[in-house]
């Protein structure tokens, strides 16, 4: 009998997030949803739904080709639960714990999940914006979770290669900031302007910018924030960084997915970073001090269990795994 347990992959953007979908999706047994909070999902219809990325995004981006849209999936499983796809499921509520309610997020996914079981496929819901509503979803619909993570140096760096990327995490932060103001208190120019948008101010919305120092130190908070619930709550902790460079890893990875009903292989996986990092001085300032908010002033960001995420760390790079383990530790 075929299973159907559902397999949700946390991650955020930048993290190989779409290589790992990519390699899954070639598994005809499973349905592979690419980024089911994707704004995109809004807007959808079935032209779009078919449309190719273009070879030259492809490459910005650094995306592997794809035959197909990377939506396809929707139309092909899900029709119906693109219709009930809401805009604000993206960055609205980016925080979600153990308890809250969201009936509607709840009914898009459920009918994701159902859909593909329907179609005679195991669902896999592969996240870029759920690390910090994945202890939700794994209360709402069990299944099992894999945490997918990159060392941050590597993923700020790649984080230039768009504007959307900053200026997304902006409006997470400002959606976070909301709801836990003092969690922020280290980044001056982030206060400044979350005041003025938190009045009414429209002009402060639409000029919501921050400099380069500032925006590195609400990446690494989000970071840090993001990792540790979702590595909390994690069956398989997929760090792409040792994807890349150790076999024997990469043997594991796959032979953890083939447990669970899912085929992939990883023999070409090449992320940019893994193999060593500069020493940067103010970088590892900068890492000090969001491990500092962690632990002084962002609880209200945290919904985790810091033992789960010490008892994960060993399927992680040491410089990633070091990074951790000092913010979860108290």
């Amino acid at each position: 009998m075929m299973d159907y347990t559902p397999v949700f992959i946390h991650a955020w953007w930048r993290s190989s997030s779409t290589y790992v979908w990519s390699k899954l999706r070639k598994d005809d047994s499973l349905c592979c949803y690419y980024e089911p909070l994707n704004e995109r999902i809004a807007k959808l219809d079935k032209d779009s739904a078919d449309a190719l990325l273009s070879v030259e995004d492809s490459a910005r981006l650094k995306h592997p080709s794809q035959g197909r849209s990377y939506f396809a999936e929707y139309f092909e499983f899900a029709a119906a639960s693109v219709r009930a796809y809401q805009p604000e499921f993206a960055y609205d509520r980016y925080l979600l714990r153990q308890g809250d309610e969201h009936p509607a997020l709840q009914s898009y996914l459920r009918g994701l999940l159902t859909s593909a079981a329907e179609a005679g496929r195991r669902p896999v819901l592969s996240f870029c914006r759920s690390q910090m509503r994945s202890a939700w979803i794994k209360q709402q619909f069990g299944g099992l979770h894999v945490a997918q993570i990159r060392n941050p140096v590597s993923q700020w760096q790649s984080f230039q290669v768009d504007p959307y990327f900053v200026l997304k995490m902006m409006l997470i932060g400002l959606n976070l900031w909301s709801d836990c103001p003092q969690a922020f208190a280290h980044i001056p120019g982030f206060v400044r302007h979350g005041a003025a948008v938190r009045e009414g101010s429209e002009f402060a919305r639409s000029k919501f910018t921050l400099g380069w120092d500032d925006a590195q130190r609400l990446f690494l908070l989000l970071w840090l924030a993001s990792c540790i619930q979702s590595v909390a709550q994690a069956d398989f902790v997929l760090d792409v960084d040792r994807l890349a460079i150790d076999p024997g890893y990469r043997q594991t990875t796959s032979e953890w997915l083939a447990s669970v009903g899912c085929r992939a292989e990883f023999s070409d996986c090449s992320t940019p970073g893994a193999r060593g990092l500069p020493r940067d001085e103010a970088l590892q300032a900068a890492i000090d001090e969001a491990i500092c908010a962690i632990r002084l002033h962002a609880a209200c960001l945290l919904h985790a269990d810091a033992k789960a995420v010490l008892h994960r760390l060993s399927q992680l790079t040491s410089v990633t795994a070091t990074i951790l383990e000092r913010a979860a530790s108290t």
